[in-house]
């Protein structure tokens, strides 16, 4: 075909018509100036399975895809490369099980004006255009002159796409989705819940939790592997570090009604023997009350003590420090220990074993307060009333003073994805439950996300079958394009990854450089079908 039409072109308007365009593209993609969009002086973009895929391929797809404009979004170069080693991929794959596409065949598609890149119909053929019918001068022309390659090479290129074309028909010839499969689809999808909760937060909680050396012993005994794999995942928290000191204050602020005379008290009780947390109970400002009075460990020079950091590393383990008096108010230290380098693998998993235990118990605490709230409800009292409104439409100011006061809110209508409850996180019990509770029932408590909940369905809604019926058809056809998309791309995915791991996939750095600096790529990652 194309023999014929190259002996049937010979017009030189075309030249004149297309001067400007070809200029254009000899500027910003010619020899020398490859560069701006990426290029390089290496000779090909990528090598997969023994097949080469070459610079001016990477070049004639980026400018398909829309050249220098459409490079200027991140990751679009990344993007065109995958794209061709995934035809390559298609490609050979189409070759291993007997398919075939002749040098005629591709001579013939591009004859007719279709051109495949990038696995689908180019935009592109149209320039080859000529009152509907192809051109072979302006095709070669653009070919030769725009995209730095023979017209041959070009053919071979799309008679590579084409073959790939045909293992993807395989692939979507696989992906079969029965009536009943689409029907029961549609059911879930439509079938959804409206639920009214109320969340307890267990951070409410964690600073007024106690824990004892025993709490920590038993959770040691019992939960072992758990903590040697919490503990590998944090190890890097544990060494090295810079002298670290493990302090307690009682705080008085200096707006406090005779701040230093009760200061003074407090270090008073101190040194006669009553316990710091039971001070810091009677003594401290609120916010300083939490945890006993815990800052937790400190590094010097990040401590955040001013000038009192000095006398805090010069002290020993089990010193009082105070009242040191500060523009703030009055602090009484308490230096618990002292650690530096790496922490001794016992002593971190026990602190880390501190951390689970204190969650436990405010969990627990959140749990009362949901089951309390819940034998109210159960007695008559109403739900609205006893929790109030979503915080969201109230003041900021009072949003914020009851950010973790429980409050009743609303998920909208969702359909059931698995064990995922919408607004509210996974909870299997949950995700079940809220599919099978009457309207208007309040049940709980329920473990969802971390937190404590307690939720009413407010109201339902089922499948319009009705719908179903009418749009059957176009519904199976979305289906079936939808699980062809799935395999396709799992099939490249792993394939891709499998060709990786032989070595046997290669791909320019240089390719891809941005302002002059390479980019290190990795084949595979971002494998997805267009």
């Amino acid at each position: 075909m194309l023999q014929s039409l190259r002996e049937n072109s010979r017009n030189a308007i075309i030249y004149v018509l297309f001067g400007i365009i070809i200029a254009a593209f000899i500027l910003s993609f010619g020899p020398g100036s490859y560069r701006g969009c990426g290029g390089s002086a290496s000779s090909y973009a990528a090598k997969v399975g023994g097949q080469t895929i070459g610079e001016g391929e990477f070049r004639a797809a980026f400018i398909d895809f829309g050249g220098p404009q459409a490079g200027r979004e991140r990751g679009v170069k990344e993007f065109v490369l995958e794209r061709l080693i995934e035809r390559e991929l298609l490609a050979q794959e189409a070759e291993r099980l007997g398919f075939d596409v002749s040098a005629k065949e591709a001579e013939d598609s591009v004859g007719r004006g279709r051109l495949v890149l990038l696995g689908r119909d180019s935009p592109t053929a149209s320039y080859f255009l000529k009152d509907g019918k192809f051109d072979y001068e302006k095709f070669k022309i653009v070919v030769e002159r725009q995209l730095g390659m023979s017209v041959p090479r070009f053919l071979e290129i799309e008679r590579r796409e084409l073959l790939a074309d045909k293992m993807r028909e395989l692939l979507r010839v696989s992906a079969k989705v029965s009536p009943d499969e689409v029907k029961a689809e549609f059911e879930n999808r439509g079938r959804q819940v409206n639920l009214e909760y109320v969340k307890f937060s267990p951070r409410k909680y964690e600073d007024d939790a106690e824990v004892t050396a025993a709490d920590i012993d038993a959770y040691v005994k019992a939960h072992g592997d758990e903590l040697k794999k919490k503990y590998d995942e944090r190890s890097f928290l544990y060494k090295k570090l810079d002298k670290e000191a493990k302090l307690r204050q009682v705080f008085i602020d200096a707006k406090t009604p005779d701040a230093e005379k009760r200061a003074a008290e407090a270090m008073a009780k101190l040194k006669a023997g009553t316990p710091f947390a039971e001070v810091v109970k009677t003594y401290s400002d609120e916010k300083a009350r939490r945890r006993g009075g815990l800052m937790g460990w400190r590094k010097k020079g990040f401590s955040g003590l001013g000038a009192v950091e000095e006398k805090v590393f010069a002290a020993k383990k089990g010193d009082l420090l105070g009242p040191e008096k500060s523009e703030r108010g009055f602090q009484i230290i308490l230096v618990e220990d002292f650690r530096e380098g790496d922490v001794p693998v016992e002593a971190a998993q026990r602190e880390i074993a501190e951390e689970l235990v204190r969650t436990e118990k405010a969990k627990e605490r959140a749990k009362v307060e949901a089951q309390a709230l819940l034998a109210k409800v159960k007695a008559g009292e109403k739900l609205e009333t006893l929790v109030g409104k979503d915080a969201a439409s109230d003041s900021d100011e009072a949003a914020g003073a009851d950010r973790d006061k429980p409050r009743l809110k609303e998920t909208g209508l969702f359909s059931r994805r698995g064990e995922m409850v919408q607004d509210l996180g996974v909870s299997k019990e949950l995700a079940k439950a809220a599919f099978e509770l009457p309207v208007g029932q309040v049940a709980g408590p329920f473990d969802v996300g971390g937190a404590i909940a307690l939720v009413r369905v407010k109201e339902r809604k089922e499948p319009d079958m009705a719908d179903f019926d009418k749009r059957k058809g176009e519904l199976v056809k979305q289906a079936e394009k939808m699980k062809a998309y799935e395999v396709m791309a799992g099939w490249t995915k792993q394939r891709c990854t499998e060709v990786k791991a032989e070595g046997r996939i290669r791909a320019s750095d240089d390719l891809l450089s941005a302002d002059g600096k390479p980019v290190k790529y990795e084949p595979c990652q971002g494998m997805k079908l267009f």
